[in-house]
């Protein structure tokens, strides 16, 4: 826990720390973007001011000349052209800000010159730049403007256009008396420090107030992407739909578990994605109101063909006042852990199981071996005929039949002392198959095929053991096809430390309740037989620290794959029940 905190303190830091850095970013960025926009609008005050003198001295024909007029526009046209080329290169800065503003206070002072000077209407334009100035450059910058345009103002005073050259001034000036300069001069540097000061000010506040939003929105990105990283990074799955169970978000790991995207899920209904009962919804909104949660468990057919087993928990979906908003769905693919409970159930009646085979078969075999000697040394010496003959063939066919199932529950209960040794696997098949050419079960209309990827796989195992393997699962195949088939027997690499040996027949298939019982003790879908069969493959292979697998369609057939490791070192073994 110290070291999650560790990392959530320090990825808070570099967070503030990015914030930081991209407000300063951000804050030249923005300088430069109003900058280029202030040139832009002062293209278009002097186009709009030069139009406005053109169109007076066109229309009005004043008695004083205009022309000074379009001189400053010129000189402003110019201006703008420099402050262009400056752009590349110091753009942005407070610099190229300050001498922009200068620029603008010596046009301004100039125009206030041309109508009239001390006595110009016009003297308010120095606001412009210093409300600017305070935008752009805020208290320091604003009062420095404030102060180079009273500069301006005041030189304008004190060296008026009566010293201006001739035809400068479109309005003629008169020298001011002194203490009405005075006057002016304070009236102007009061007004002009005020504004400075007021407009500062409340671009501070805007600047203030915009870096808070700045802040409160960073930390609203970094609790949205840690939610949504949460969400996306947990590997159960997570599904919301609104009341009536329609599906409005669908998390990756649902996506992973579900082999289905969320675009694709979204917008359908809950129960038709999980392929459940519409109203199996009402019963599960019913649960809700008595409880806060309610699970259930589904097997669910993926759109890649495999079979997985759901837990499923659905809650409740409020908004922060409680009010409810639909139903949240949280799965997770309990498939194997399924597979390792039915593997404990599967050994514990196991265990039962061959302590009872233990005891009935040393309890029945002496007896048995005498009631079968003593039947063939009667039908030997007594002349039988007819049906006494047949009942004495029954003893006899039965009493055999019961000494393999005694020999199974002891093969089952009591495998004997485990030998492992080098063998090749792929001669041990070799060798199997022609005893299996000469057995009953394999008839005409069966066909035998083998896959061997290499001509010698040596495994360590107990042959003896694995031909019995061979022999179980072998001859269940050809059970499996009572009107003819094709048996396939794969010998190949499995890995780099295992080998796969692999049974594959064209039979009739199990369904999904038969493979879940295959490697049960006495569970067989055959006539013959004692159920035994599969059980002591299993348990065979569990000696070996190998793996067994059953895959089966109904009416397609059924693939048995076989892993077993090269050398003997303790495994477990899982058996996988699959769909059958």
């Amino acid at each position: 826990m110290e070291g999650v905190g560790a990392r959530l303190r320090t990825l808070d830091t570099a967070a503030v720390a990015n914030v930081i850095r991209g407000g300063r970013l951000m804050h030249v960025s923005e300088r430069e973007s109003q900058l280029r926009w202030l040139m832009t609008l002062r293209v278009v005050i002097v186009t709009t001011l030069l139009i406005c003198v053109f169109s007076i001295e066109l229309l009005l024909r004043p008695e004083l000349s205009l022309r000074p007029l379009f001189t400053l526009a010129a000189i402003a046209y110019g201006m703008v052209l420099l402050y262009g080329m400056l752009d590349r290169w110091i753009s942005g800065t407070r610099l190229f800000a300050m001498i922009q503003l200068f620029g603008d206070a010596s046009l301004i002072t100039v125009f206030v010159g041309m109508t009239g000077g001390l006595d110009s209407p016009m003297s308010f334009l120095y606001l412009l730049p210093i409300s600017v100035a305070s935008m752009l450059l805020y208290r320091s910058g604003g009062i420095a403007t404030a102060l180079i345009c009273w500069a301006h103002y005041g030189a304008l005073v004190f060296w008026g256009p009566e010293y201006w050259p001739a035809g400068m001034a479109s309005v003629p000036a008169l020298r001011p008396e002194a203490d009405r300069v005075i006057y002016f001069l304070v009236a102007h540097l009061v007004a002009l420090v005020a504004v400075a000061l007021l407009s500062s000010y409340l671009s501070e506040r805007l600047r203030t107030q915009g870096r808070e939003l700045d802040e409160r929105r960073a930390a609203l990105a970094r609790l949205q992407a840690l939610n949504e990283n949460i969400v996306s990074s947990i590997n159960s799955g997570l599904i919301t739909t609104d009341s009536h169970g329609t599906i409005n978000f669908m998390n990756r790991g649902g996506s992973e578990i579900l082999e289905r995207s969320s675009c694709e899920v979204e917008g359908l209904g809950a129960m038709e994605l999980f392929r459940l009962d519409g109203d199996f919804l009402l019963e599960i909104k019913r649960q809700l109101l008595v409880s806060r949660r309610f699970r259930f468990e589904e097997w669910f057919a993926t759109p890649g063909g495999r079979k997985i087993f759901l837990g499923i928990a659905v809650s409740n979906l409020h908004d922060k006042t409680g009010r409810p908003l639909g139903l949240i769905f949280i799965f997770q693919d309990l498939t194997d852990i399924q597979a390792l409970e039915n593997e404990v159930r599967l050994k514990e009646r196991m265990a039962a199981l061959g302590e009872m085979a233990a005891g009935m078969a040393h309890e029945l075999r002496n007896p048995l071996a005498a009631i079968s000697g003593s039947v063939q040394y009667l039908k030997g010496d007594l002349q039988l005929k007819g049906e006494q003959l047949e009942l004495m063939e029954i003893i006899l066919r039965e009493s055999e039949r019961l000494d393999h199932a005694i020999r199974d529950f002891l093969t089952f209960a009591k495998p004997g002392a485990f030998a492992p040794s080098p063998t090749d696997l792929v001669k041990l098949v070799e060798d199997q198959l022609k005893l299996l050419g000469k057995s009953h079960e394999l008839t005409k209309r069966h066909r035998l095929e083998t896959v061997f990827e290499e001509r010698s796989v040596i495994c360590e195992v107990d042959a003896n053991r694995i031909k019995q393997v061979f022999w179980n699962l072998a001859t269940n195949a050809l059970k499996a096809m009572p009107d003819g088939g094709t048996l396939s027997i794969a010998v190949r690499r499995f890995g780099e430390e295992r080998v796969e040996i692999r049974f594959s027949d064209t039979g009739v298939g199990m369904d999904a309740e038969l493979q879940m019982r295959y490697f049960q003790p006495f569970s067989s879908s055959f006539s013959e037989g004692t159920g035994l069969g599969a059980a002591i493959v299993y348990r065979l292979v569990e000696e070996h620290g190998g793996r067994i697998q059953v895959d089966s369609r109904e009416g397609e057939g059924t693939s048995v794959s076989v892993v077993l490791p090269q050398s003997q070192l303790p495994a477990p073994v899982l058996a996988v029940g699959g769909e059958r």
